[in-house]
Formats: C-alpha cells, sequence, structure tokens
C-alpha cells in the first residue's frame, strides 16, 4: 500500500498581480511544514508537484527544511487549479480588471463576506455546466485532476510514501471522488483546507482511502498565527 501526502501549497499573494507566488507567510508555512516532516520521520520516495510556481516554491522552502534539495521531482501539471481568474470573470465581467475586483472586495463592509460571495457564485456558475464559455469547464478538471491520481497509483510500489504538492481545488476533488461528494459538499470542503495542510492517502485492493483531511497540526501552540485559509 502506498501512502500518497496530498499538499496544499502555502498562503499566496491574493489580490496581488502575482497572485501565484507565495507571500512571506506562505514561505514560513512551507518551512514549518518541512521541519515538522523531518520531526515526524516521514521522508518521500517520490515527489510529485504542480506546475504552479506557487506549487514549486511550497516544494522548496519545505525539501530545503528536509535536505532533500536533489531528490528527484517530478511535474505534473494535472495537479494545477483551476483557472480562478477565469471563472471569476466569466461570473462579473468587470473582473476580468483585478483592480475592479480588489475595488469590490476592499471597499466592502466585511471584505471576508465578499470574496466568498463571489468565490461562491463564480464556481456555482462553473459547476452547473449550463455555460461553455469557460477556458476548462468543470467536467474536464475534475477528469485532469483523477488522471493525475489515477498515475499515481498505477506507478507506485506498495510501501512507496508520496509527496504531492498542489492545490485545494484539486485535493476537494479528489475527496469527492473517495467520498462520494456532492458539488456543494466538494467545495465546502475546499474552503476548510489550509494552507499548506496535510491530507493524507492510502491506496490498496479496496481502492485509495482517505486517512486524514487538512492536517494542521504543525501549525499548533507558538506556530497557531501561520494557520491561514487563503
Amino acid at each position: 500500500m502506498a501512502t500518497i501526502y496530498l499538499i496544499r501549497h502555502g498562503q499566496a499573494q491574493f489580490g496581488m498581480e502575482e497572485y501565484d507566488a507565495l507571500s512571506p507567510t506562505g514561505i514560513e508555512q512551507a518551512k514549518i511544514l518541512g521541519k515538522s516532516f523531518v520531526e515526524r520521520n516521514i521522508i518521500p520516495t517520490k515527489i510529485i508537484v504542480g506546475a504552479m510556481k506557487r506549487h514549486q516554491q511550497t516544494m522548496d522552502y519545505c525539501l530545503e527544511q528536509m535536505h532533500l534539495e536533489n531528490i528527484e521531482k517530478t511535474t505534473n501539471d494535472d495537479w494545477n487549479e483551476f483557472d480562478h481568474r477565469d471563472i471569476i470573470a466569466k461570473y462579473e465581467p468587470r473582473y476580468k480588471d483585478l483592480e475592479e475586483l480588489k475595488k469590490d472586495i476592499f471597499l466592502d463592509k466585511s471584505p471576508k463576506e465578499k470574496i466568498t460571495e463571489v468565490f461562491v457564485g463564480a464556481v456555482t456558475r462553473w459547476t452547473s455546466g449550463q455555460q461553455d464559455d469557460y477556458n476548462e469547464s468543470w467536467t474536464n478538471f475534475c477528469n485532469r485532476v483523477k488522471n493525475g491520481l489515477q498515475k499515481i497509483e498505477n506507478e507506485s510500489a506498495k510501501d512507496d510514501v508520496v509527496f504531492v504538492f498542489s492545490s485545494g481545488g484539486s485535493i476537494s476533488v479528489i475527496l469527492q471522488q473517495i467520498l462520494d461528494l456532492s458539488i456543494q459538499k466538494t467545495f465546502e470542503m475546499q474552503l476548510n483546507i489550509a494552507n499548506c495542510s496535510i491530507t493524507k492517502l492510502r491506496t490498496s485492493s479496496r481502492g485509495t482511502q482517505l486517512l486524514s483531511f487538512s492536517d494542521y497540526a504543525h501549525f499548533d501552540g507558538k506556530k497557531k498565527k501561520f494557520l491561514t485559509y487563503k
């Protein structure tokens, strides 16, 4: 049985032009995660990483703390996140201009609630399947991520420990498959996947099973300030 650690990237620079990059907090989160793996004596035999900058940076800072910088890594864009900017712009065309989105969010009396409102509305439109104007449909996104997991299942040996550096949307699709979740529940799970948390799976003759979800124990105690979800 192979053990798979699905790792969500560290906090990205939300609201900035270069969203696909870690914030200073995200960098520190990745380092703390790496130290935690060392303390728990969890050493990967395989490393898979999405092609996005925030995936690659999370991996690099994590492995640096584990002194595994030179270990072989495989980049697979099956594990990339969905195109949130395209989905939001199709929901509200004004938001193709990032400044318009930031203005609406930061001028709102409750910015966090506004972010959630926009995200939920955009995702609801996307997952409904009633419009075909997206760069990638919901169905194609799900199939892509599931193909990434299938490849790991097919190519992993019995005792492999596989690290996968990815995003919340991709991880939630895997949870949907394993737990037979509705679309609504799938995205409720996504909203509760902490940055640099671990969702642990195990392959077996009965299929791939969920062992733990969004484990962020490495941010307990004095490191609680590093716990983020966006």
